[in-house]
């Protein structure tokens, strides 16, 4: 566990850009209220965000972190949508 990212870091650097949407998806399943992650990238996630938002409405807020030249990241905060 990562301070101020109780989910986790998820380093998509690392995987295959075949692989990349689906670990997000997999990990977005799997998230709770209170379990923000950090998506790291090579370059500008240009429409991760957009991609979030649309799949997910009102499940996630996403907010960028890092915004290059080197490293690019974006939060990902689960909202609670129960109340």
């Amino acid at each position: 566990m990562h301070d101020g990212y109780p989910g986790g870091v998820i380093d998509l650097r690392l995987h295959r850009p075949q692989t990349r949407l689906m670990l997000v998806e997999q990990t977005l399943a799997a998230l709770q209220p209170g379990e923000d992650i950090l998506l790291v990238f090579r370059e500008r996630p240009a429409h991760l965000p957009d991609y979030i938002r649309a799949q997910y409405p009102g499940r996630f807020e996403v907010s960028s972190v890092d915004t290059g030249p080197e490293v690019w990241s974006l939060r990902v905060h689960p909202l609670d949508t129960d109340n």
